[in-house]
């Protein structure tokens, strides 16, 4: 925990995971790179599900103690939940149509406008590519204020074990097809694979799960550092040494390899909750990743994600980018990209949205912590979780 009651070694996580991520996408792949370490640089489907538990985490850590029964208090969270995230989703999904264009592709305007909209994803690929994630997320973000009344009746009904037994069922309902699939066809095809990851309502099981793993935290515990080392070993491990099948190459998966879209998420999910409850001691694992540099890059990782397309399309307007010092420039400029829109034009965008919602000013809002990838502590705003809970049942 952080000086601001930031579980800031997530942060960390998150910059190396938008590094892997960027790197599967557009590292160029005459270096050899599928072939090293058993193509772990193309399993980012592990990545994805990092970030998807991450962020149901992240969600019901910071809104578990708020009321969410009358309109005003949903208008109030969805505007909390979305407006940091929508925005910059606009924005570079104009960006991208904008290179579209200017490559000579003509977009039809109904189709741009279904894409901002966020309902042409559920059919057909928008010019961003990485903007799946928001049309995938969008669900659960939506559906939070129900979904996390399952979670309180889990816990009500079972306290501690019934997390966990309504954990397992979340990994049963996320993995299982995949399973099955596997078992009765003996193999996964990628349009299978693609089903299982990128239409919107698959990823609401780990959003779920990091809901779950968020309330199992706050029940607090000791000695867990062991299993977030334990589990973050073993992801480690499958993600570097278990060979793929001879099916899959790059980011086209075949075979057994879309296990991975949802399989390590239990240990994903135990990673966060032996790094996070046992705050005296986190663990190595944690303690690497909350080194400052990690956390500073790691607080613009979802604009990195969000651009790194539109950034490396404008890099094409100008030079090749299949060399390998292009891409390392690419890199660097698209994290200061980030960076400065985040300061910019993000965060003040967002502090005017809420202070308008709120009907303070600016400056008022400057002092709240950001909800969308900051943790807050266990402050009044949200200790009162029991009262919620009763209202919400």
């Amino acid at each position: 925990m952080g000086k601001e009651g930031q579980f800031q070694h997530l942060n960390g996580a998150r910059s190396l995971v938008a590094f892997w991520i960027v790197c599967a996408h557009y590292m160029p792949k005459g270096t050899a790179t599928g072939d090293f370490l058993n193509g772990a640089v193309f399993r980012v489907n592990v990545a994805v599900c990092f970030f998807v538990v991450v962020s149901g985490f992240v969600t019901h850590w910071t809104s578990e103690g708020r009321p969410l029964e009358s309109v005003n208090e949903l208008l109030h969270f969805y505007v909390r939940r979305l407006s940091r995230v929508l925005v910059t989703f606009w924005l570079a999904m104009l960006w991208a149509v904008y290179l579209q264009h200017k490559n000579g592709q003509e977009l039809q305007v109904d189709y741009v406008v279904r894409c901002l909209c966020l309902v042409e994803q559920w059919v057909h690929w928008c010019p961003n590519g990485p903007s799946w994630f928001v049309f995938a997320l969008l669900p659960s973000w939506i559906l939070y204020p129900l979904t996390r009344k399952l979670v309180y009746l889990a816990e009500e009904i079972g306290g501690g074990a019934g997390l966990l037994f309504f954990q397992a069922f979340l990994f049963l309902s996320s993995a299982g097809p995949a399973v099955y699939l596997l078992l009765v066809h003996g193999n996964i095809t990628m349009q299978e694979h693609s089903d299982m990851t990128f239409w919107p309502p698959s990823q609401m099981s780990d959003f779920v799960l990091g809901m779950t793993t968020a309330a199992l935290v706050r029940r607090g515990g000791k000695y867990l550092h062991f299993l977030a080392d334990f589990s973050l070993l073993v992801v480690v491990l499958v993600v570097f040494l278990l060979p793929r099948p001879a099916t899959t190459w790059a980011l086209h998966l075949n075979g057994w390899e879309p296990m991975l879209d949802h399989g390590l998420a239990p240990l994903l999910a135990a990673f966060i909750l032996g790094s996070c409850a046992d705050r005296e001691r986190p663990g190595w694992c944690a303690r690497l990743l909350a080194h400052p540099a990690l956390v500073s890059l790691g607080e613009m990782s979802f604009e990195v994600y969000i651009f790194q397309r539109p950034v490396h399309d404008t890099f094409e307007l100008f030079t090749a980018t299949d060399e390998m010092d292009v891409f390392l420039v690419y890199l660097l400029v698209l994290w200061a990209f980030a960076g400065v829109y985040k300061s910019y034009v993000e965060d003040p965008v967002e502090q005017c949205l809420r202070a308008r919602r709120s009907g303070g000013s600016p400056a008022e809002v400057l002092k709240v912590p950001t909800e969308d990838f900051d943790l807050l502590p266990e402050s009044s705003e949200n200790a009162d979780i029991e009262g919620v809970r009763n209202r919400g049942n």
